[in-house]
């Protein structure tokens, strides 16, 4: 009975902050594997929240295994940082503060049969909160994951895997933000060649400002160095452009593969 009334109150909670939306202005929503993955497209997140739109940020786990340059070992005290951390780079570029579905991990690491559960938990919950959202614009990593991370790579495919099964993909367009070859930190990098890209997105000095400023609230993440190579790299870059690529379906059916 209790958990009935949590999802009741979940719902009209969802539904009064959709209400909200000033009249004439967007949705955008980002969904993201793990605290601080936002940080992909900071720039582009402040710009439409300055422009007066509602930006809206759902990360699927609590990032609490994410130890690569912390002490603090693996566990809940550390997804309560990360998620703190998240909170602050998003209050930073002043948009929502995010949503955690509090998925355990999205790969198999856990095992494959709790892999499987976790994966439907996630995908039920974006089919309820999707809706109450309402987006105009869904933004989320393409098949290469940003950084070819494997949960990067499954949060984009559920998403997309979401709108086909629920015949939303023209309901909610979904964008993946796309990198020219070479602009990622990660060698190789995912990349996407320049014809494919659908949307330039430029920012200004005050939006790519912001985006360093959020970077600094991920002190779990980045090492002093690190933040300050981001900070350094983003400054160097005076195009202020990001790239994004539609999905699109085409409809209609044919009885042949090779039928023109």
């Amino acid at each position: 009975m209790l958990k009935k009334l949590l999802t009741f109150l979940l719902i009209i909670a969802f539904a009064f902050s959709a209400a909200q939306t000033p009249q004439g202005k967007r949705t955008i929503l980002f969904v993201g594997a793990h605290p601080d993955d936002e940080t992909a497209i900071s720039e582009v997140l402040h710009k439409y929240a300055r422009l007066g739109n509602k930006v809206v940020v759902i990360i699927a786990t609590n990032g609490k295994d994410g130890t690569r340059v912390t002490k603090i070992p693996a566990g809940d005290s550390l997804g309560m940082l990360r998620k703190a951390e998240s909170t602050c780079g998003c209050r930073t570029l002043g948009i929502e503060p995010p949503i955690f579905l509090e998925i355990e991990r999205l790969d198999t690491k856990i095992g494959t049969g709790k892999y499987f559960r976790e994966h439907q938990r996630f995908m039920d919950s974006l089919r309820i909160r999707i809706p109450l959202i309402d987006p105009d614009v869904i933004i989320t990593a393409g098949p290469d994951g940003d950084t070819h991370h494997s949960e990067h790579i499954v949060v984009g495919a559920t998403v997309t895997e979401l709108l086909l099964a629920e015949g939303w993909v023209e309901k909610y367009p979904l964008y993946h933000f796309a990198w020219e070859k070479g602009m990622t930190s990660v060698d190789p990098g995912g990349y996407v060649d320049k014809q494919y890209y659908n949307v330039k997105i430029n920012f200004s000095a005050e939006d790519e400002k912001a985006a360093i400023a959020a970077m600094n609230c991920y002190v779990t993440q980045y090492t002093t160095e690190e933040l300050k190579e981001e900070a350094d790299n983003k400054l160097k870059d005076t195009s202020n452009v990001i790239y994004f690529r539609r999905f699109v379906v085409e409809k209609g059916l044919k009885n042949d593969f090779l039928q023109d």
